[in-house]
């Protein structure tokens, strides 16, 4: 699977680099907003991993800019602030699933395999 993981965090982003590439998949790496989304824009995924707080631009106004633009890619957000009124901001914004930081390797990969259509929960 090839994945956009949009993180400025350096730790965050060797965490998830290990879990998934373990297993397999490819990542691309963005460090901010609008990186992120230039990027999402001009290659094709089959899943963006975008973290809600992100310098220059908000993950949510990353989010609400590909919907806007067909991108149909799953988007999963990605923060520790897990208050519920934050993650509702999420799904409006078009986000397909959320995961809280800190994330386990197996709720990590979880997530990723989940967000597949031909994945059953």
């Amino acid at each position: 699977m090839r994945i956009l993981l949009v993180e400025d965090d350096p730790m965050t982003v060797e965490f998830f680099e290990a879990a998934l590439e373990a297993d397999g998949h490819q990542l691309a790496i963005e460090r901010d907003g609008p990186a992120g989304e230039t990027r999402a824009l001009a290659e094709e995924f089959d899943l963006i991993l975008l973290d809600v707080w992100l310098p220059e631009r908000s993950g949510i106004a990353v989010c609400r800019a590909l919907r806007n633009a067909g991108i149909q890619t799953p988007i999963i957000a990605v923060s520790a602030s897990v208050l519920a009124e934050e993650v509702a901001q999420t799904r409006e914004a078009g986000f397909t699933d959320f995961v809280a930081k800190p994330v386990s390797p197996a709720a990590l990969r979880a997530a990723v395999r989940f967000s597949r259509p031909d994945e059953q929960r």
